[in-house]
């Protein structure tokens, strides 16, 4: 993980409950629309009624704010995507109503987790019961053809390969499924043997999951079957909306039955 620090003070006669109220209902929801990759975006408000100063060492911020990124490689994304003109621009624009921006400080530094395990397990706990709703989730969706669902489990800048070559975004992923599944009847997609391995910080997972899927010719309860069997390798990030499978890769081991269940007349 890389993590960075912004040290924000607000624009010069706006107050406490003013500035924060602009950063969480318009700021905040700006910089997560416009920049990828924050897989973590803390506000940490300073509460000066308990601060310790000096003259020497004054508080002159009235945030620290934290992001988190899977890695350096997200994060030169997201400062690559804050530079194009349009983006910068923007930003710029809308941190005038908050912001003294001359003021504005940000840092990457080098995070040391707690020594205390209990929170940390609670975390990752967390983490894998979410990622284990968020697969069972996925087979009652595709079961029920419920496609706007699939933004629950996914992210919409995801990337994935279904073994059709690599593809990206929410509607890619919804057109490969309803590719096959608008075709056939009845399915049910059974996902087992779930191994999830929680990142440090518990906002960014990997998750391992066999899959057979059986698929079931439309309108004939009784006629052929297609059935699929390999596994999903995900990875996934704790965005604002919750956990998201930002990239699936699907490895089909065995495949059986009556191939035109699942695949269009010519």
């Amino acid at each position: 993980m890389t993590k960075v620090i912004a040290l924000l003070k607000a624009k010069p006669g706006l107050s406490r409950a003013a500035f924060i109220a602009y950063y969480e209902t318009r700021h905040a929801p700006l910089i997560l629309s416009l920049l990828p990759g924050i897989a973590d975006y803390r506000r940490n408000y300073v509460d000066r009624s308990g601060a310790f100063e000096s003259a020497v060492a004054t508080i002159d911020f009235d945030s620290v704010t934290e992001m988190r990124f899977a890695d350096r490689a997200a994060y030169d994304l997201f400062l690559a995507r804050a530079a194009e003109p349009a983006i910068a621009h923007a930003i710029a624009q809308d941190e005038e109503n908050v912001f003294d921006r001359a003021a504005t400080r940000m840092f990457v530094v080098d995070e040391t987790p707690s020594s205390v395990g209990a929170p940390t397990l609670l975390a990752e706990l967390v983490a894998e019961r979410a990622i284990r709703d968020g697969l069972a989730r996925f087979a009652r969706v595709l079961d029920t053809k419920d496609w706007a669902a699939l933004a629950d489990v996914f992210a919409h800048d995801l990337t994935f390969d279904y073994g059709l070559g690599e593809q990206a975004g929410i509607a890619a992923l919804t057109a490969n499924m309803r590719r096959f599944l608008d075709v056939c009847g009845s399915t049910q997609h059974l996902i087992g043997s779930i191994v999830v391995t929680i990142d440090p910080g518990a906002v960014t997972a990997t998750s391992r999951a066999y899959v057979q899927a059986r698929h079931q010719r439309r309108d004939d309860p009784l006629g052929p079957v297609f059935d699929s069997n390999g596994e999903y390798v995900d990875r996934w990030e704790h965005r604002p909306e919750g956990w998201r499978i930002v990239r699936r890769d699907a490895l089909w081991q065995t495949q059986s039955g009556e191939a035109g269940v699942i695949y269009p007349p010519a």
